[in-house]
Parts: structure tokens; sequence; C-alpha cells
């Protein structure tokens, strides 16, 4: 029994890995991953028990990382998270474009826009030290949304700032670095990074590129925008 519980033990880390390194997020990858993770966890205790060191250390890990997320959260500066996520942004540059994608082995327009802020509110979060970033940037990566749901508000996570005929006639002082600009028709958004530069996970070129306005030649800059703010963006 014992060696049947190790073998099934020992494909949950390959299958983990793969899970947490496919591009498309879903809800059953999404509970496959937490579920392996969790199957992991618990076989490092089970045939680590008898290593009293080393499941103390793992215990104690364990519950500084959930004490951790369950401890309050605090104020943050919203510029350095804006830096942060326009910096998270570029690194996708050249990803190539796969629909429903959200990480650098693949990905698609909404995808793109919430990955660059669920890595940098993470990042920003342990590195100041603070549960609120970090759960913020789990709740982003649990609650996915499409480009439409983005467009619409979903879950307050966005907030309307204006309309736009098309991006290349949108006045700059109009919007700030990490806004996003969300087709009428909800089948494509994009993101600004600030000096007339904008990021896009294009269907077409089958990748990320950044694009300097005005641009005349790539369709979506003729499309009619919604313009949206992230809420841990917002300003007041």
């Amino acid at each position: 029994m014992q060696k049947a519980l190790f073998r099934y033990w020992i494909v949950l880390w390959p299958l983990a890995a793969c899970l947490l390194l496919y591009p498309i997020n879903s809800l059953p990858i999404r509970v496959g991953l937490l579920a392996s993770l969790v199957g992991v966890l618990a076989g490092c205790f089970y045939f680590g028990r008898c290593k009293r060191i080393f499941c103390v250390v793992l215990l104690l890990v364990t519950l500084l990382m959930v004490g951790f997320l369950i401890c309050p959260g605090r104020d943050y500066d919203q510029n350095q998270l804006r830096k942060a996520y326009v910096h998270a942004l570029r690194s996708y540059e050249g990803t190539r474009y796969i629909w429903g994608g959200e990480n650098k082995f693949g990905i698609d327009c909404s995808g793109l826009v919430r990955a660059g802020l669920i890595k940098a509110s993470f990042q920003e979060g342990l590195r100041t030290l603070n549960p609120g970033l970090a759960r913020f940037a789990l709740s982003l990566w649990w609650h996915d949304s499409s480009a439409e749901a983005l467009g619409q508000e979903y879950r307050q996570q966005t907030k309307h700032l204006l309309g736009a005929t098309n991006i290349n006639e949108l006045d700059p002082n109009k919007v700030m670095p990490g806004d996003i600009a969300v087709t009428v028709s909800g089948v494509h958004v994009l993101a600004y990074l600030g000096a007339s530069e904008w990021i896009e996970a294009d269907p077409d070129l089958r990748k990320v590129v950044i694009v300097q306005i005005p641009e005349r030649k790539n369709p979506w800059f003729q499309e009619t925008f919604k313009i949206l703010r992230w809420s841990e963006l917002d300003v007041d």
C-alpha cells in the first residue's frame, strides 16, 4: 500500500509542474494545480515523517506562508505598483500568441494584461511584505476574465474612464501607464506603457508586440475603444 502511495506521490510532482507551466488558464487547470500541490505537500509530510527536523521546517514554512496570506493588508504605493506593472508587461514582449494563454509559454490579449498585473502585484506584495497585494494577485489569477469582461468592469477589477474613437486619436494626457483599452466589440484589449507606446498580444501577428503610435497599418488601432483603469491602480 505504501509503495503504491509513493508511486502516486512521485507522479504528482511532474503533474504539478506541467499544470503550473501550461499556458492556458481555465478552472479545471486551476483546480488540478491546487489539488496536485496539496497532494505534493501532504506527501512530503507523510513520507518525511521519520525525519523530524525536515517535518518541523516544512511545517514552519507552510505556517509562515499561510499566516502571511491571512494577515491584514495595508496601503501601498500605487505609483510603484504601476511601474512594476509596466515592467512586467514589457517582459512578455515576443511571447507567442495562444488563445486562453496567460504565461511566457503562450498568452492572449486579456491574458497579457492580467498576467502582468498578477506578476507585479505578487512581487510587490512579497517585496513590501504586504499580504493584501499578494491576495489580490491570487484572486486575479483565480477569477479569470476575458477582454469583454474587463471592458464591463468584471468584479469591479477595472474602472471605466472614457471612450476613444481610436487609439491614434486618443489624447495621451488622459491616460496613464498601465491603463487598458478594450474594443467596444469586446474582442481585444491593449495596455498603455507610456511615451505613446502600447503593448498587445496580437492574434494576427501571433505574438506580443509593442507599438508606437500613431500606427496606421495595424487594424486594431483603428477600432473604437473603451479606456479603463485597473482598480488597484486607480489614483483618486
